[in-house]
C-alpha cells in the first residue's frame, strides 16, 4: 500500500523548472546570476546597493539580473531597511533567496521499499510517498520502476508551489559518483553497476545526483539536525546493516569513488560472524538487529550464520530484547554490552584516524539508546587515543528518515549557490515547449 502525505498550494504558480548545472560552458549572464545568488546565500539578505558592492556589477546590469531572478522565483523582496540619514534617506528593500520555493525531488530505495519526496532548499519536506519495491532481481526492471515513481513525484511539484532544481538518489550500497552508477548493494539482489543518474535524468529531464543513503543522512544531520554547528562529524546508523558518513567542514567526505564511510564493513574480529559482503567479523555482522535478537533467544552458531548474511531486520524481536533489557534481563543486557564493545572497537579506530568532534548515532541505535550507548561510552577509551576519545561528543540523530532527503537538499543548495569560481551556476529556466 502506498503512503502519501503532503499539502497543496493552489494559488502558487511556479515558473518553468530550473536545472542544476552539470558542468560545461556558461554564458556571462549565467555567471552574473550565479554571482548574485551566491552573494545572497553566503551573506544573507542584501539591498541592491549592497549587492553592487559585493559583486562589483554595474547597478544597471545588477537591476536587470535581479529583475529576472525575481520573475523566475529564485529571489524575493523580503523586508525594508529603515531610512538612513536621520530619516531623510530612502528606505531600501532587501533581496533574499526564495529557498522555500526552490526544491529537489528525492528518491530513497532499498530491497523492499521506494520512498520519494519533495523537499525545499530551506530544509522542509513538503510531500512524501512510500511505494512497494518491485519483487525482482532484475536491476533494469527495478530501475525503471524507481524512475517511474520519481517522475510521478516531479509532476506533483506545481501542486506544492515548488520550482525543482534537480533530483537526488539515495542508494543502499556503494556508488561511483563520477559515473553516476550504483556499484553494489549487499542486501539488494542483482543491484550491481546500475546507471542510476543517467536513467533518472532522462526520466525527469532534471540533473540528478547520487550518493549512499548513509552519506545523505550524515549531511542532513549536520545541516539541519544533531550535527548543527559541528565541523568534524562521524555519522553511524543501524538498520538492517550499518552505514556511515564523514562530514568535514560541511562537506561529505567522498573518497576515491564516493563510498567513504562504510564503517559497517570494518573488521572488529578475526573469526566473527559471516557478513553479507562475504567476509567475517564485520561490524555489520556483529550488530545486525536480527543477530542480536537471535543471540538473546539462544540461537546456535550455525543458526546465527544463516541469519546475518540475509540482512534481515529484527522487527518485534529486537524491540522485545530491548524491553527485556530495560526490565533487567541479564542475558539481553549482556548481548547489548557485547554489541556496544564491538561498536567501540570500530568507532575507536575511527576516532584515532579521523579525530571527529562529534559522533551521531542514527537508525535503531536511537531505539536502543543508553542500553547500547552506555557500554559504548565505557569501552571507547580502550580502543582510541584517550585524549581524543575523551573529547568526542556522542549524540543521537534527530531527523529520522527525513535526514536522507534533507541531506540531498543541503548538497544541492550548497552546490547550486556556490560562487561561480567554485562551480555554481544558476541557469535561466528553460521555457516550456
Amino acid at each position: 500500500m502506498a503512503k502519501t502525505s503532503g499539502t497543496k498550494n493552489a494559488s502558487a504558480k511556479p515558473s518553468a523548472p530550473m536545472w542544476l548545472h552539470n558542468g560545461g560552458t556558461r554564458s556571462k549572464r549565467a555567471y552574473n546570476r550565479s554571482l548574485v545568488c551566491a552573494a545572497l546565500f553566503h551573506e544573507g539578505p542584501r539591498s541592491r546597493i549592497d549587492l553592487q558592492q559585493a559583486t562589483g556589477l554595474p547597478l544597471s546590469r545588477l537591476s536587470d539580473i535581479c529583475g529576472d531572478l525575481l520573475s523566475d522565483g529564485v529571489i524575493r523582496e523580503s523586508m525594508v531597511t529603515p531610512a538612513v540619514g536621520g530619516g531623510r534617506g530612502r528606505p531600501r528593500s532587501l533581496l533574499e533567496l526564495d529557498l522555500r520555493r526552490l526544491g529537489v525531488a528525492c528518491v530513497h530505495y532499498d530491497q523492499d521499499q521506494v520512498t520519494t519526496s519533495l523537499v525545499d532548499l530551506a530544509g522542509a519536506v513538503h510531500w512524501k510517498r512510500r511505494w512497494n519495491a518491485p519483487d525482482t532481481d532484475d536491476a533494469a526492471n527495478r530501475l525503471r520502476t524507481i524512475a517511474r515513481y520519481l517522475k510521478q513525484t516531479v509532476s506533483v511539484a506545481p501542486e506544492v508551489g515548488m520550482n525543482l532544481v534537480g533530483v537526488g538518489a539515495a542508494d543502499p550500497g556503494t556508488v561511483d559518483i563520477a559515473t553516476g552508477r550504483a556499484i553494489r548493494a549487499v542486501n539488494v539482489p542483482g543491484w550491481s553497476n546500475v546507471p542510476v543518474v543517467e536513467n533518472l535524468s532522462r526520466a525527469t529531464r532534471l540533473a540528478a545526483l547520487i550518493e549512499r543513503s548513509d552519506g545523505w543522512q550524515a549531511l542532513g544531520e549536520v545541516a539541519y539536525g544533531a550535527g548543527r554547528g559541528s565541523q568534524h562529524v562521524l555519522f553511524v546508523t543501524l538498520l538492517e546493516g550499518i552505514g556511515g558518513g564523514i562530514v568535514e567542514g560541511g562537506n561529505l567526505l567522498a573518497g576515491r569513488d564516493g563510498s567513504a564511510g562504510e564503517i559497517g564493513h570494518t573488521r572488529v574480529s578475526h573469526d566473527g560472524p559471516k557478513c553479507g559482503c562475504g567476509g567475517r567479523g564485520c561490524l555489520e555482522a556483529h550488530l545486525a538487529p536480527s543477530r542480536l535478537a537471535a543471540l538473546w533467544r539462544g540461537a546456535s552458531p550455525a543458526e546465527l550464520d544463516a541469519i546475518a548474511p540475509r540482512g534481515e531486520t529484527a522487527g518485534d524481536d529486537f524491540t522485545q530484547m530491548l524491553a527485556a533489557a530495560q526490565r533487567g534481563d541479564a542475558r539481553a543486557q549482556q548481548v547489548l554490552a557485547d554489541a556496544g564493545r564491538a561498536l567501540a572497537v570500530a568507532l575507536g579506530n575511527a576516532v584515532s584516524l579521523l579525530n571527529p568532534e562529534r559522533i551521531i548515532l542514527g537508525g535503531r541505535f536511537v531505539e536502543a539508546g543508553e542500553l547500547l550507548v552506555g557500554p559504548l561510552r565505557a569501552s571507547l577509551p580502550d580502543f582510541a587515543l584517550p585524549e581524543l576519545a575523551a573529547n568526542v561528543d556522542i549524540r543521537m540523530a534527530e531527523l529520522g528518515d527525513d535526514s536522507t532527503f534533507l541531506g540531498i537538499a543541503a548538497r544541492v543548495r550548497s552546490r547550486l549557490f556556490a560562487y561561480p569560481s567554485m562551480g555554481g551556476t544558476v541557469e535561466h529556466p528553460p521555457r516550456s515547449r
